[in-house]
């Protein structure tokens, strides 16, 4: 008896070890219950409490449960979750939440890809232990005879719908249940979770419009961080065309991303929903006008060109559908075989749009600096070695980082001096630069790039940069260049870019907010986690060093 007793003591304390080991990747693991405390949903907090036990139970049964062919089939996928989330924290420093499982969901085929490439090296570790561990745990039953009934098996593989509908009744805030049945139940989670995709509201604008330019252009380039540009003083001198450029633009530094996640950046981009309204619950920003009814109202004719999906796919992107895409006049879908080549494309057909005559707006998503970073240049463009060759993994630092400027000089710095070379041909224009998000290129030792639960700053800080041929556009730029140098953000574009249209700027700033002509009183900060409010992480995150 005593030496049952003492069997079940060593069960129990491994399985405590597993679980603190769990719940040690949060960052804050009781967020959630003070949060759901917070907002008066005691019934919530209550029923996620009680599956939160319920769970423990079922991870101990997993380990110990009597052994059957239920156990024997299922026993390998629970296992496989435990590992992939330690996968997770590996790479991207923290456990897989609900962003990560409906980007897993909603892009499986690109995501699988993308791991195998780049991070597959980090993870090997865990695959091969896979087998042997499952191995090992379907033993320890035998090996520790604690005669439990086969029957409480039922316990664990009912803990995962019993998640999933905890899951459903917070919203995702409640997700600090054991990775065995979170995983799944997550991604169960995001694939059930709808957001509103019908039309969108008619713009309610009663004024005149005296638009300030002929052409409007919004160029919202991939992952290019902007402290790693030349002329915002990066130690290289990877922008030199840029840094050379005496007139004609005005450059605003180091601006904050609206996410470190595209979808979420670009559609804040395009539907001007104000930082306030994030997290977006609602749904606001997918039921608002998007950019293009308030152009289209203004009397421009709207092209979009998209450099990072083909033509033959017929998609649509970052919230983007069939609904928005409407009011757009010409789509154009630019992604070619080698990636470097798509921006190039783009760029030449940009170019034969500033010259045209005629009102016209742009929006160009540029396919940029997307890991691996070594696509994003020719093979004979490493002008910063040693650079990653394919195959390599990306966390060697210096590398990746080499490789990264390299794609800087061609993506960015040549695009430009190439685009801006018959600027004296160009109807009348202004071009706002920025980019979705920024990048973390191993600078806290993970391999992740973006998009993750516990982002560093780093990844929210992109370029915002304003090109005109309009002497007195410019001159209204550079007045507030010098209060609004390295203090913009994503939210300040919208209203920018509908007051160039020609609508009322008291109007615009009642309704969307300050513009890059005005300081914004708040300081530059990027939303991590998901932007309708799903899921647990929500957090501003600055892109300068917090001062405590």
């Amino acid at each position: 008896m005593a030496n049952q007793g003492l069997k079940k003591a060593i069960g129990l304390a491994a399985v405590s070890i597993v679980l603190l080991v769990e719940f040690s990747m949060f960052y804050d693991f009781f967020y959630p219950f003070r949060f759901l405390w917070s907002q008066g949903l005691i019934t919530e907090l209550l029923l996620s409490v009680v599956v939160f036990l319920w769970s423990l139970a079922g991870v101990f049964l997993v380990f110990f449960g009597g052994r059957s062919l239920f156990r024997t089939i299922t026993l390998p996928f629970f296992i496989f979750f435990y590992l992939s989330n330690i996968g997770s924290f590996f790479v991207s420093n923290g456990p897989i939440d609900f962003q990560q499982a409906d980007l897993i969901v909603s892009y499986f085929q690109w995501w699988a890809g993308a791991v195998v490439e780049n991070i597959g090296l980090a993870v090997l570790p865990l695959l091969i232990v896979l087998v042997p561990l499952i191995l090992v745990v379907e033993r320890l039953p035998r090996l520790f005879t604690l005669n439990i009934r086969g029957r409480l098996y039922a316990v664990p593989v009912l803990t995962v719908p019993l998640v999933f509908i905890a899951l459903l009744l917070s919203d995702g805030v409640f997700d600090r249940y054991p990775s065995f049945f979170r995983v799944p139940a997550l991604l169960a989670f995001a694939g059930q979770s709808d957001l509103y995709s019908a039309e969108r509201s008619d713009v309610s604008y009663s004024g005149s419009f005296e638009s300030q330019v002929e052409k409007i252009v919004l160029i919202v380039d991939e992952s290019i961080r902007a402290d790693i540009l030349g002329i915002n003083g990066y130690v290289k001198d990877t922008t030199p065309y840029l840094r050379s450029v005496d007139e004609g633009l005005v450059n605003f530094g180091l601006a904050a991303s609206a996410s470190n996640c595209s979808d979420y950046s670009n559609l804040i981009l395009r539907t001007g929903i104000r930082k306030e309204a994030i997290p977006d619950r609602v749904q606001r920003s997918l039921r608002i006008p998007s950019i293009w009814q308030l152009t289209g109202r203004a009397g421009f004719y709207n092209v979009y060109l998209d450099a990072q999906s083909a033509e033959e796919w017929a998609n649509y992107q970052n919230f983007m559908n069939e609904h928005e895409a409407t009011h757009v006049d010409e789509i154009l879908r630019l992604r070619q075989d080698l990636a470097y080549d798509s921006d190039t494309v783009a760029r030449d057909r940009l170019t034969e749009l500033l010259k045209q005559p005629g009102k016209t707006f742009i929006m160009l998503n540029k396919s940029g600096i997307h890991f691996p970073y070594f696509r994003s240049y020719p093979k004979d463009f490493k002008l910063f070695t040693p650079a990653l060759d394919p195959g390599e993994p990306m966390n060697d630092r210096e590398r990746s980082l080499n490789s990264y400027m390299n794609g800087v000089r061609w993506s960015v710095d040549d695009w430009f001096r190439n685009l801006l070379s018959e600027r004296e041909v160009f109807r009348k224009y202004v071009i706002i630069y920025t980019s979705d998000h920024g990048q973390n290129i191993v600078d806290d030792g993970t391999l992740a790039t973006h998009c993750r639960p516990r982002a560093n700053r780093f990844e929210g800080i992109v370029p915002m940069m304003v090109f005109s041929n309009d002497s007195e556009i410019l001159e209204q730029f550079e007045a507030s260049q010098t209060t609004n140098y390295d203090q913009t953000s994503h939210f300040q574009v919208f209203p920018t870019l509908i007051s160039l249209a020609g609508y009322n700027e008291l109007w615009v700033r009642n309704h969307y907010g300050a513009s890059l002509k005005e300081p914004v009183g708040t300081p530059p900060e990027f939303f991590v986690g998901d932007a309708f409010g799903r899921g647990s992480v929500r957090e501003w995150v600055p892109i300068f060093p917090r001062r405590d």
